[in-house]
């Protein structure tokens, strides 16, 4: 009888520990597990509604980006600016 209920002990702490652990993976509150809700994504919709990511934006529509989302950008200097436009 001793042999039952210690092996029942020892299948109870195994699945508790294992539901804490397996919880922890989908945890997204502040902490150690990061900040809610999941990083945080820069980026906006083309004229055909799809999405892409500020690094696109400036790569590919730079003058957009100034016109439209300047704090993208705010620490670019004005050389910096000069010479990607010359270099796209």
């Amino acid at each position: 009888m001793k042999m039952k209920s210690r092996s029942f002990l020892i299948l109870v702490a195994m699945l508790l520990f294992g539901a804490l652990t397996f919880q922890a993976c989908f945890y997204t509150g502040p902490g150690y597990y990061g900040p809610p809700g999941g990083p945080v994504l820069v980026g906006d919709y083309d004229e055909f509604h799809v999405w892409h990511d500020r690094y696109w934006w400036v790569s590919n529509h730079h003058e957009w980006v100034h016109e439209h989302h300047p704090d993208w950008v705010e620490h670019e200097t004005p050389e910096e600016h000069q010479a990607y436009e010359h270099h796209h």
